[in-house]
């Protein structure tokens, strides 16, 4: 039994929920939804349903393009961070270079 069900008002231990991980889920739920309305398209297609058929090829192509553009931005965002992180590691790495550098002279 872990705290949370014990007191459920209680926030859990990870309160903040990651970005990548709100977009991981959402670009999962459409592609169910997209195989979902797959499924619909053939049957469809079988009952020999035109209008059914392209009333959902329309919506499969917006769900396409949705998963398209969070793709995007999931890849620019981590694009970002990757150059953030590597802009501090060599900000820190000059900083430790120059520690050594200067000496301290009392007189």
């Amino acid at each position: 039994m872990n705290i949370s069900s014990v007191y459920p008002n209680s926030p859990s231990g990870n309160s903040a929920p990651q970005q990548g991980a709100g977009v991981d889920s959402k670009i999962q739920s459409l592609e169910q939804k997209l195989q979902k309305l797959e499924t619909e398209k053939q049957k469809a297609a079988q009952r020999k349903d035109e209008e059914q058929k392209e009333k959902l090829e329309k919506q499969i192509k917006e769900i396409e393009k949705q998963i398209q553009q969070l793709r995007k931005q999931e890849n620019e965002k981590a694009q970002k961070t990757e150059s953030s992180d590597i802009q501090k590691a060599q900000e820190s790495s000059s900083k430790a270079i120059d520690a050594g550098k200067y000496i301290d002279v009392y007189v």
